[in-house]
């Protein structure tokens, strides 16, 4: 008996032959596979990885000021039960965030004998390993171990005594050794700097000297976020803890008896990072969107090319009984092998670069889903469209193939494309990608893809009517140079339908791209330099007001640094307006222009400096050496005596300065200009005491100053002493009677009766504030009376909403005649065409307690600089198959009008002129759909553009406006490179047509 043969094994070589049959067109699909599960995985990979990157990088990178924070209140005198208190409520707080803890305590200000004042800190083990020393050794008992700053500011070495000046009595310790911190920038030493306070440095010692020399102790817990293992995911619950903390603390009886006080800005840095993860979580699904429409549009085009390849095969298969289902359960089969190797290669690939920009997968998530995704729609897209075309057996072509129909997509679908963009684009706008701005709004943030994909849909719609108006006016001329193109196009708007499409979304995203890129890099540009004041700044770590010569901020030193074109010291403190709290900026306003060199759309710098800045403010005669002054003091009774006299120098940056010595007694001082830089004498003081119980008529003259001082007048309310001392004469003063001790400064007059301030817009708002309008300006800066100049949505030196900004030598005038001193310079800013070399001077010239900052916008650029790679990435993609589907549109004409070549040959038309009309069918209807992409990418970007760019840069104040740019190099790169990649298809296309005019053994011409 015979075996029936096995129909299976006779089947499954059929279908191997089958794709070895088309193997050509198989690997133009798994290449498009390739690149789409490339894009996909990069950019799900830096939208799900790279975060967790950003923050590990911000909290290794940032200074601890704004990643820390430190929580003080009184120590209690069971430290260690109060240590485990407080650890303890910051463990419950912080569960899921991991946190690391210093501790240390200190006496604030501890005074000195023979003057000045130290931060007294309490020795551990702990604090001792934070710091080196440079001589000596730990202090023991009756011991105690000071800074390199205070041992200059007191001439201090090991063995050398100390005696702190307490209410009780004198406190007497032994230097025992030099320090200076391991770490200067680390977190542990946020709040207890050297200097801090206004102290001459730290000093170490045991619990007993602190508690004798000291009014109290205070106890501290620096909360720094572990840098190493903190991931985006647990923003939220750190965040939640740095808000919570303080009060949860002073809540609980043992971790303090008072309330606990905060510093630091980890709480502002934490939410930043939120809004970051946010913002690029709200940009990349825009690329992603866009890719994932010319991915499925491009296979469907590739099937359809082998669908159409196999049209007979599948005629015959299916007159054979082959059903439907089996053959899309074959395509199936042929496209899920395909899809598989090309989805491995192309994620593998993905990972590989993934690694190196952003580390390792924190999950399964990013690596698995997108390669799953693009095989899903790969294997879904290529059976769904064999399943479509098996189902008609006939050769007839439909109405549009046929040339009898000139429309490619319904309009129907093509309103309800616009109507689902107008719905998306409305919660956008009304509502921001970010819902409530805590998480990403679906709706809202597939707005511009969405925008974009019905402008295509449109541009389909179109395609059909404006071919056939083309072929109607080409038709009129002569020849068939013209009107053959047209004709052609026209009555194949199928075959142009997928390229137009493509070449529409990938214009349109590379528009998009180079809008997104050119108005977040403009604005994240200028408005960094705007925040920080200038392209570097020195935050000093310092305060207060100066002590002598030796506290001005080296502005005037580091102008002198190669590469610096503009410098100014500047004070940035806080201070209040009525009930307001806001942020004081003060600098030099003839400078500004030149330091903050911004758009107009944000800060019109020039107007700014016209309205602020005073001509001839700290106006004196320029001096140099030694200032010599001779001070007569009488009295009609009683006795009184000169005890000090102080000049103030300015700088030409309006830096101020008091020098000061004690006079002969014959009055006579001298006083020695500073060094460095062009000094002006601005303002003389004297102080008198009274010898006896009282002194009555007495009067103060100074002589000897410098001529053009001659006119100076008495600032009465200087010293709060106005019915102390009237004025008599030019440098002179006179008091009824005297008591104790007392101060006159003489000064010329000043040169505004108000300090003029620009206000930002917010405290003008809250405060209802007028331009013209008179404030009273107070804080640590003392208190002045102000007149608003300019309102501005931002000032430079902050991104505080509330701000205020006064020229720095117009305030130092008026703080010379309303205050006893002038508030030191606390930061320096300084701009120039080399930042790096820049702020690498600066930090040579600066204390180990400043922090240099550079306008860079590094923070924000951590984060959202895998947005603007995905931004390209994803048009570089849609560019890619936008080639691949004209590629595959040439390849079925050439397929499908093999025999129009012969029969317009025998009419006369030669290979050459066949190729020149084919090729102008191509570059008209890409030209023509590269036009209509790209106006709708201006549409996007006009739409969307400025809200996702300012939604991106959180570090920006959100009064400042967004102008929107265009990145020229990256739109013209991308439309060059996808215009020479349709040039090379073209002149293949042309190429091929005259190889087939040359073919006279084909088959129709022989039969």
């Amino acid at each position: 008996m015979r075996a029936k043969p096995d129909r299976g094994a006779a089947v499954r070589p059929f279908w191997l032959l089958r794709s070895r049959a088309q193997a050509g067109t198989l690997a133009a699909t798994g290449l498009v596979v390739v690149v789409v599960a490339f894009l996909a995985s990069v950019m799900a990979g830096l939208a799900l990885r790279s975060p967790d990157a950003a923050v590990r990088a911000t909290l290794a990178e940032e200074p601890a000021a704004v990643t820390s924070l430190a929580l003080q209140a009184t120590a209690s005198s069971d430290a260690e039960a109060q240590d485990a208190a407080v650890r303890s409520v910051i463990g419950s707080r912080f569960r899921g965030a991991p946190m690391d803890v210093d501790a240390v305590s200190f006496v604030p200000s501890a005074a000195v004998s023979g003057g000045g004042s130290a931060l007294l800190l309490v020795s551990d083990r702990a604090l001792e390993d934070r710091v080196r020393f440079v001589s000596g050794r730990a202090p023991g008992a009756g011991e105690a171990a000071v800074d390199a700053a205070f041992a200059r500011a007191h001439t201090l070495k090991a063995g050398d005594a100390l005696t702190f000046r307490a209410a009780s009595g004198p406190v007497r310790v032994t230097v025992s050794g030099v320090w200076r911190p391991r770490d200067a920038a680390a977190p542990a030493w946020l709040g207890v700097t050297s200097g801090i306070g206004a102290t001459d440095g730290r000093v170490i010692a045991d619990r007993r000297v602190a508690d004798a020399a000291g009014d109290g102790i205070t106890a501290q817990w620096t909360l720094a976020p572990d840098a190493g293992r903190l991931t985006a995911a647990q923003l939220p619950r750190l965040h939640q803890g740095l808000t919570t903390v303080r009060d949860a603390l002073s809540e609980d009886a043992v971790a303090g008896s008072s309330p606990f006080s905060a510093t630091g800005g980890a709480a502002a840095t934490a939410t930043a990072m939120q809004r970051s993860v946010l913002a690029l979580q709200a940009v990349i699904p825009v690329p992603l969107a866009v890719l994932a429409v010319c991915s499925v549009i491009a296979l469907v085009l590739l099937v359809q090319l082998l669908a159409a390849a196999r049209r007979v095969e599948t005629r015959l298969l299916r007159s054979r009984g082959v059903t439907v289902p089996a053959l899309a359960l074959a395509t199936a089969a042929e496209s899920g092998v395909v899809a598989i190797a090309a989805v491995v290669v192309g994620s593998g690939v993905a990972q590989a670069v993934l690694s190196l920009l952003v580390g390792p997968p924190s999950g399964v998530l990013d690596v698995l889903l997108p390669p799953l995704l693009v095989l899903a729609a790969a294997v879904g897209t290529a059976t769904l469209t064999v399943a479509v075309s098996a189902r008609s057996i006939t050769d007839a072509p439909g109405a549009v193939e046929a040339g009898r129909g000139r429309t490619v997509v319904s309009g129907g679908l093509t309103v309800l494309a616009v109507i689902a963009a107008g719905v998306t684009l409305w919660r956008f706008v009304a509502f921001g990608p970010a819902a409530g701005g805590t998480a990403v709004d679906p709706a809202g943030v597939v707005a511009p893809a969405a925008v974009l994909c019905a402008i295509a849909l449109l541009g389909l719609l179109l395609f059909g009517p404006a071919s056939a108006a083309v072929e109607r006016v080409a038709g009129r001329g002569r020849g068939v140079a013209g009107v053959l193109p047209a004709r052609q196009v026209g009555r194949g708007v199928a075959l142009f339908a997928g390229p137009v499409a493509l070449i529409v979304l990938a214009v349109g995203a590379i528009t998009f791209a180079a809008g997104y890129a050119g108005t977040f890099g403009g604005f994240l540009r200028d408005s960094a330099l705007l925040v920080n004041g200038a392209a570097v700044r020195v935050d000093l770590g310092v305060g207060g007001s100066p002590r002598g010569a030796e506290d001005v901020s080296g502005a005037e030193s580091l102008s002198h640094a190669s590469g610096v074109t503009a410098s100014s010291p500047a004070i940035v403190d806080d201070g209040t307006v009525g009930d307001t709290d806001v942020t004081v900026v003060a600098a030099d306003a003839a400078r500004l222009p030149a330091l903050v060199p911004v758009g107009g759309y944000l800060l019109d710098t020039q107007r700014l400096a016209s309205r602020v800045a005073v001509k001839d403010a700290l106006a004196g005669p320029r001096v140099t050496g030694t200032v010599n002054a001779t001070v007569a003091l009488t009295a009609s009774a009683g006795a009184a005596e000169v005890t000090g006299a102080t000049l103030w120098f300015a700088n030409t940056a309006g830096e101020v300065v008091p020098v000061s010595a004690a006079p002969s007694a014959a009055g006579a001082v001298g006083i020695r200009v500073p060094s460095g830089g062009s000094w002006r004498l601005v303002a003389a003081d004297v102080a008198v005491a009274s010898v006896t119980d009282g002194a009555a008529n007495v009067e103060v003259r100074v002589a000897g100053l410098p001529s053009a001082a001659a006119s100076w007048a008495l600032a009465p309310a200087a010293f709060g002493s106005a019915g102390t001392f009237r004025a008599v004469a030019p440098l002179g003063a006179t008091a009824a009677y005297l008591d104790g001790n007392a101060s006159v400064r003489f000064l010329p007059k000043a040169s505004a009766a108000a300090v003029p301030v620009a206000i930002t817009g917010a405290l003008a708002a809250d405060d209802a504030l007028e331009l013209g309008q008179r404030i009273e300006l107070s804080g640590p800066i003392g208190s002045l009376s102000a007149v608003v100049s300019d309102i501005v949505p931002a000032l430079p030196g902050t991104s505080s909403e509330r701000a205020v900004f006064a020229d720095l030598p117009a305030l130092g005038e008026q703080l010379l005649h309303t205050t006893p001193s002038v508030t030191r310079a606390s930061a320096v800013l300084l701009t120039g065409d080399d930042t790096d070399a820049i702020a690498g001077a600066a930090r040579a010239s600066a204390g180990p307690d400043a922090v240099v900052s550079t306008a860079s916008g590094a923070f924000v650029s951590r984060f959202l600089s895998g947005a603007v790679i995905s931004t390209w990435l994803g048009a570089a993609g849609c560019a890619l198959l936008a080639v691949a589907a004209i590629t595959a549109a040439i390849a079925a004409a050439l397929r499908r009008r093999r025999g129009e070549v012969i029969v317009l040959r025998a009419v006369g038309l030669s290979g050459r002129q066949q190729a020149g009309a084919r090729r102008l069918e191509v570059v008209g209807v890409s030209v023509a759909a590269g036009v209509f992409g790209l106006l709708g990418g201006v549409v996007v970007v006009l739409l969307v553009g400025n809200t996702l760019a300012r939604l991106s840069v959180v570090t920006a104040p959100a009064t400042l406006s967004v102008r929107g740019t265009v990145d020229p190099v990256g739109m013209a790169v991308g439309l060059v490179a996808l215009g020479a990649a349709v040039a090379v298809a073209v002149w293949g296309y042309g190429s091929a047509v005259r190889r087939q005019a040359a073919d006279t053994a084909y088959r129709e011409e022989t039969r």
